[in-house]
């Protein structure tokens, strides 16, 4: 009966769809997982909409970390723009797309 229960249970995790993102080891910059790789160009990440599209994204997390190429992989929620932009659910992922908050005329955060 327990088993039942445990079989019929919903696996927890973010809601989809979903992002990866991650912080590059050398420099520390926000990067976000692309079919190709890390990238430091939020339009550029791959979402995700599908648990077999995040199951694998999460895999390269760890392969990336294990590498010594990231650090703190993880998966964020998304809402897709009008032009397909995914943009963070949560405020902190917000933040950590547009870059610091420090100086917003220069940098990535600039296109904001």
């Amino acid at each position: 009966m327990v088993s039942d229960v445990k079989a019929n249970a919903k696996v927890k995790g973010p809601k989809l769809p979903v992002i990866m993102t991650a912080n590059d080891l050398l420099d520390g910059e926000v990067v976000f997982l692309t079919r190709a790789g890390w990238s430091f160009d939020p339009h550029a990440a791959l979402i995700a909409d599908d648990a077999e599209t995040a199951a694998w994204m999460e895999e390269e997390g760890r392969a990336g970390f294990k590498a010594n190429r990231i650090v703190d992989p993880y998966l964020v929620p998304v809402e897709r723009a009008a032009d397909g932009f995914p943009v963070a659910s949560h405020f902190r992922e917000a933040i950590r797309q547009k870059g610091p908050t420090v100086l917003t005329q220069y940098g990535k955060q600039a296109d904001f």
